[in-house]
């Protein structure tokens, strides 16, 4: 199967199926490894220790939404270790 670098799927579920989708993404994030696959192919993932969650609810009036989003690094992103330089106009506060 051909590896891919997104994946993307659209259902109409009910609260049932979408409670046991949610409990198995939950148990493949507690166990490091997701694995998406469709026909054109299969994207792995393998969530880190420490995740960067996003929550956010709407209500508008006939249209109700949550939307989650979970972010990692695979490789610790390099940090300065010295402060930046900020030059300031001379009499400015």
């Amino acid at each position: 199967m051909k590896s891919k670098t997104k994946f993307s799927h659209d259902s109409l579920l009910d609260r049932q199926a979408t409670q046991e989708l949610l409990i198995t993404l939950a148990n493949a994030i507690n166990k490091g490894e997701l694995a998406f696959q469709e026909s054109e192919g299969e994207l792995a993932l393998t969530p880190q220790q420490l995740l960067q969650v996003s929550l956010r609810a709407s209500d508008e009036g006939d249209k109700q939404e949550v939307e989650v989003k979970i972010k990692w690094r695979t490789k610790e992103k390099a940090l300065a270790d010295t402060p930046p330089k900020i030059k300031t106009k001379a009499g400015k506060r």
